[in-house]
């Protein structure tokens, strides 16, 4: 039992109003009628869990590891730039260097010249396969080698029918007359030169024509002279200075040839003389 701390009167020690004169009474700190307990919110704790605890020194952990990549990447890459600045300023790495520019530029330089070399060689090539040049080379050819087959070839297989009609002889005595005649004209040749002939030229002048009325006197030469009719489309006079070369002796003359295009190819009317020639001749001992 207790006291009413006011009036005195005697109440229970569980009363908390005094019924007497409703006065409030203290509460006994050792009995208290209400359950300390009965406010407790443990989900409303302050603290942290365990496991939270552990994620964040976790990602604390990665953040600094990956910090500290970048920092030794952005560290390395300083020391790479420093030791090419270094090496720059070293003179014997300048040198080097230089040399390495200079010899790159050569190259490039000489890959330049060697394609204009190429293309120019095609040019020419190109040049003398399609005009008269080529004829050229075959008839000083075939005085060389003495060789009917290349002046059958510089003459017009119209020119050969009709020859083998007009000297009554196949294609193969054509150019065996031919044969025989530049083999006989190598043995006068030997005569005076020596052994080991050799021919070579060199073009000193040339001039082509187109002009109606030169082109009509050829055809109209060549009809009358060999019974056969071209239709020419151009005519080349080319003055050559032509070296015989022999073992004993050798000598220049002055030599112009006449080429003509017909049907799209070019002719010579020099290599047309001698065949024609040989198969006049051909037998009766007149060379």
């Amino acid at each position: 039992m207790k006291s009413c701390k006011k009036c005195g009167a005697e109440l229970a020690d569980e009363a908390v109003i005094c019924p007497s004169c409703d006065e409030t009474q203290s509460l006994n700190n050792n009995k208290s009628c209400f359950n300390n307990n009965f406010f407790s919110m443990p989900y409303l704790s302050v603290e942290k869990p365990e496991e939270s605890k552990n994620k964040n020194k976790t990602e604390i952990k990665n953040d600094t590891i990956s910090e500290n990549k970048d920092n030794n990447k952005k560290i390395s890459e300083k020391n790479n730039k420093q030791n090419s600045e270094d090496k720059l300023t070293d003179p014997l790495e300048r040198a080097f260097a230089k040399r390495d520019k200079r010899n790159k530029i050569i190259r490039i330089i000489s890959l330049i010249i060697i394609c204009v070399i190429i293309i120019s060689t095609g040019i020419y090539f190109i040049f003398r396969s399609s005009g008269y040049h080529r004829t050229l080379d075959k008839y000083i050819d075939g005085r060389t080698s003495s060789s009917g087959t290349n002046y059958l070839s510089i003459v017009p297989e119209i020119y050969l029918i009709n020859a083998e009609s007009l000297y009554n002889m196949k294609r193969p005595d054509i150019k065996s007359n031919t044969n025989g005649y530049l083999e006989y004209v190598e043995e006068q040749y030997k005569s005076d030169f020596g052994n080991n002939l050799k021919f070579s030229y060199k073009i000193t002048s040339e001039r082509t024509v187109d002009d109606a009325n030169s082109i009509k006197t050829l055809e109209d030469s060549i009809y009358s002279t060999y019974s056969t009719d071209l239709d020419i489309s151009e005519i080349a006079y080319v003055t050559i200075r032509l070296t015989t070369k022999g073992s004993i002796t050798q000598s220049t003359e002055s030599k112009t040839l006449t080429f003509y295009k017909y049907d799209n190819d070019w002719y010579s009317m020099d290599a047309m003389e001698i065949v024609s020639f040989a198969c006049e001749n051909a037998g009766y001992n007149v060379w």
